[in-house]
């Protein structure tokens, strides 16, 4: 009796502390989640100033029935709960393009990229192709809209347009986009070394955007904001061409075009890394 009456208060003790250690590592975890969470969030939601405007205004709102509710006002605290009710429907129903846009974006679909398969003397083959495509689209001032694929499908808005699957020729790019064809007037969507389809429409940007850009620009942006593919966009007034990547659009010299591509789309760059990770491995 002695023995077992010195063990049990032992024994609570080990159990007592064992499910402490439990609820702290589990409070831990849970708010390393939630911290995670937000931070997928605020990164998403970066890339659309709306979007952002709205978080700050749902978090400063928050923040303000925290203090209600600490401080015992109790009109405000009903005031901020009836916001906090309404507004809910209210930012569904108003913000609902950038609400879709970012479920979109968390939903899409990872690709293996098959450029690997291709010969350096392929890829800068390709290349010359597509340069000598959009020097020649700019100079004329031709619009075009040219998206290449990455890791995040794009099959949703391939079926959008009208199927091609052809092979990358400067010549095929300047016949779509001629003002006289009925192909000009959308997308030319490309997936790894084929011209996979035209006249794609891509949901349009909500930013605010100078006069200077038009449809085309708007529609790169939109396509930019939910996948992470890159679009190529050379307007019609100027002949300007600028790059729609992670929701921001900038201006690339002709001159600097081919150097811009060749870094943006990583075709060359993906062997030396395979071969540097081999290299660790071994």
């Amino acid at each position: 009796m002695k023995v077992g009456g010195i063990l049990m208060p032992i024994v609570s003790a080990i159990t007592f502390n064992l499910s402490s250690i439990f609820n702290v590592v589990r409070t831990i975890i849970d708010l390393i989640l939630v911290w995670y969470v937000i931070y997928v969030l605020v990164t998403m939601m970066r890339q659309n100033m709306r979007t952002m405007q709205l978080f700050k205004g749902v978090l400063l709102i928050l923040i303000l029935k925290m203090f209600t509710s600490l401080l015992g006002l109790s009109a405000m605290d009903y005031l901020v709960d009836t916001v906090l009710t309404w507004g809910v429907v209210a930012i569904i129903v108003v913000f609902q393009p950038e609400i879709r846009g970012l479920l979109e974006k968390i939903g899409r679909t990872k690709l293996e990229i098959k450029h690997d398969n291709l010969s350096d003397d392929e890829k800068e083959r390709l290349m010359d192709e597509l340069v000598s495509a959009i020097t020649k689209l700019s100079e004329d001032q031709t619009g075009a809209l040219i998206t290449f694929e990455r890791s995040q499908t794009l099959i949703d808005y391939i079926n959008t347009g009208t199927k091609i699957n052809a092979d990358i020729k400067a010549e095929l790019f300047t016949t779509i986009f001629w003002e006289g064809t009925p192909l000009h007037d959308g997308a030319t969507i490309i997936k790894d070394d084929r011209v996979i389809c035209a006249a794609a429409f891509y949901p349009p940007t909500n930013q605010e955007l100078s006069p200077l850009y038009g449809a085309r620009h708007r529609a790169a942006l939109g396509i930019s904001e939910i996948t992470d593919s890159l679009t190529v966009v050379v307007s019609e007034e100027t002949g300007t061409i600028s790059f729609a990547a992670n929701g921001k659009l900038r201006k690339i010299p002709r001159k600097e075009l081919r150097a811009s591509l060749v870094n943006e789309l990583d075709w060359f760059n993906s062997k030396e890394k395979d071969g540097e990770k081999d290299g660790q491995k071994g």
